[in-house]
């Protein structure tokens, strides 16, 4: 396969609610010269894996889906929103491909709507298992479970402890229905799979990557043989993923730990073609890890310098994110700078304070 005229490579897009707008340099990433699928459709992208396009009822509206083929049909790695749109392509696709390569199981990267939303619409319509971390079931079971209500209140408390007063607003985005509407249910998980599992699908060896930080439980698929890397959201072409800490984090740190996988997967071979959730597929993929990460280290650094004097998140915002911020955006973006925020504490640069039941940062 050919690659693109790096001058012709796709611009970046608009802010979405995967994250920032944040496309690397021309010329150091190459985009397969494959045209995008249409909705309901699918192309060869290498040897045994096709691809295809969801559409969401989002601003960032698609998610790419990988069919890898098994010799007697087919696994596919991440699913859809639940919404018409995206169960009318899969009834395209299952009348175009899966009718010759039928359907043998589901692949979940991680818990985000986008990705595990149609996945027990496809494992009750097929008849298959459902494969993922059992992290990201254990966060899918949450939502579906009392335990989402016990967290809705928690988020209220969060909230306001950051210096958010808008309690409508903060009911509105953390409703206990929210994920529910956006998701088919909870499928019933088969195989939980680990870091490092060997997935042995067709004539091909698929290794399993947990990488944190986006999500926990977030698994990227590789397949040193063929050099390819299925990344989720872990790494995109031209959004730098939404890292946040919220309440109810497990991870103390999920800056840190995306940080940290990035390095992982930059030890992958240099050729190693990248099949990203968004966007193109593209070779380039330690050229875009040192840019996401200096752009991380960048935030890091002004963050610090900022809370020269303790500050509130909302603070920080004006200085991190150069627009207008509401709904979905807002939330988003309260969580991004408290992954950064967090991730001074943990480094020894910044120090938390509880201040009149406000949590504010400080310099060190």
């Amino acid at each position: 396969m050919s690659v693109l005229d790096p001058a012709n490579t796709p611009a970046a897009p608009a802010v979405t609610a995967e994250g920032e707008a944040f496309p690397s340099a021309p010329r150091r990433l190459h985009y397969i010269d494959v045209p995008a699928p249409e909705p309901g459709q699918s192309v060869p992208i290498a040897a045994g894996v096709r691809w295809a396009r969801i559409p969401l009822p989002l601003d960032l509206n698609h998610i790419n889906v990988w069919l890898i083929e098994t010799g007697d049909g087919c696994i596919v790695v991440d699913t859809g929103m639940a919404a018409s749109i995206g169960k009318d392509a899969w009834e395209n696709i299952e009348r175009e491909y899966l009718s010759r390569q039928p359907l043998r199981g589901v692949f979940v990267t991680h818990i985000h709507p986008d990705h595990i939303g149609l996945a027990k619409w496809l494992q009750e319509r097929f008849g298959v298992p459902v494969f993922t971390s059992r992290r990201t079931d254990e966060l899918a079971l949450s939502m579906w479970s009392g335990r989402a209500k016990a967290a809705f209140n928690e988020s209220e408390q969060f909230f306001r402890s950051h210096g958010m007063t808008d309690e409508v607003q903060i009911r509105a985005m953390f409703r206990p229905e929210r994920f529910a509407r956006l998701t088919s249910g909870m499928p019933h998980v088969e195989q939980f799979v680990a870091d490092e599992d060997v997935l042995h699908w067709g004539a091909g060896e698929w290794t399993a990557l947990e990488t944190d930080g986006h999500a926990e439980g977030h698994l990227c698929l590789s397949n040193p043989a063929l050099r390819l890397l299925i990344s989720g959201d872990q790494v995109l072409p031209t959004i730098s993923s939404n890292i946040s800490f919220m309440f109810g984090n497990g991870d103390p740190n999920p800056l840190g730990s995306y940080l940290s996988s990035l390095q992982r997967l930059r030890a992958l071979a240099e050729d190693t073609l990248v099949l990203p959730a968004h966007g193109v597929p593209f070779r380039g993929l330690r050229h875009r890890i040192d840019d996401l990460t200096g752009h991380h280290l960048e935030q890091l650094d002004k963050l610090a310098a900022l809370c020269a004097e303790p500050k509130l998140v909302m603070d920080v915002l004006p200085f991190m994110f150069r627009r207008e911020l509401k709904d979905l955006h807002l939330f988003l973006a309260i969580g991004e700078a408290l992954a950064h925020l967090e991730y001074l504490v943990h480094a020894g640069r910044v120090r938390r304070e509880l201040v009149a039941g406000r949590v504010t940062y400080v310099a060190l």
